[in-house]
């Protein structure tokens, strides 16, 4: 699968390289102030650039990707800029498997909390409930991109009017976004309504490709869920099937 890691070159730029498979990885110098702009997947800081001023501006970035340091693979910038696929997915791996197992831990920690909190916007916060929901599992999974499909009630203007049952998406790479659901939507949702017989169910996973479906419920409202992911374990799926137990109490 492609990823996407990025060098601190100082403190006001960054260099960004792009691996892809079969492929020469590239590279770009780019702005660090504009770092949010771009798809990355892993963040390394050189560390001689380490001061309170520098971390306060990465405390918010932790939650879309791991952040570690050059140290602690022995890689210089000069090194950066030459690295293989093999050698940057080596990289790549450690600190993604890393922060997705400190993910893990956290939500095992705070489930019994974030099962209420999730709880208490399900009623009259639909939309905050799915946004909220789309970070937990972007985090716990360590998606790329992350799509849920779920319905929703839009209450009528007129008295005399039902109210309407829509399908709604939530989709994204960094931040969640909630639009209609589209005729392909609309398509894909169908070819899995068989498979929404249980609360958690991980309804298809092509390892190769790092595309993860899963089919679940939340008080007896189907959700779909579809994922680029780079791994799928034994832990995060555990945690995840015991937090939709939780919504379903």
């Amino acid at each position: 699968m492609d990823f996407t890691l990025l060098y601190t070159k100082n403190m006001q730029q960054a260099v960004i390289r792009h691996f892809k498979l079969n492929e020469s990885p590239t590279s770009k110098i780019i702005d660090l102030a504009e770092a949010n702009q771009y798809p990355i997947n892993g963040y390394i800081f050189a560390e001689d650039l380490k001061g309170d001023d520098f971390f306060a501006g990465l405390e918010n970035e932790i939650k879309f990707y791991p952040i570690r340091s050059n140290t602690e693979f022995d890689l210089t910038l000069a090194n950066f800029e030459n690295l293989t696929y093999e050698e940057g997915k080596k990289i790549f791996d450690k600190m993604r498997e890393n922060w997705i197992l400190q993910n893990n831990i956290s939500l095992i920690e705070e489930i019994f909390k974030v099962r209420n909190h999730l709880l208490g916007l399900w009623p009259n916060d639909r939309s905050g409930f799915f946004e909220e929901l789309w970070f937990i599992l972007k985090s716990n999974l360590g998606a790329t991109n992350l799509k849920l499909i779920y319905n929703d009630m839009i209450k009528s203007k007129q008295e005399h009017e039902k109210n309407k049952l829509v399908k709604v998406k939530v989709q994204g790479d960094r931040y969640p976004e909630l639009v209609s659901c589209n005729e392909m939507d609309e398509h894909v949702l169908k070819s899995y309504e068989k498979d929404f017989g249980n609360i958690f169910d991980i309804t298809d996973y092509n390892k190769e490709k790092g595309q993860l479906v899963i089919c679940a419920n939340i008080k007896k409202s189907p959700v779909l869920i579809m994922a680029n992911i780079y791994q799928l374990t034994r832990l995060q799926k555990s945690i995840l099937s015991s937090l939709f137990e939780g919504l379903n109490l």
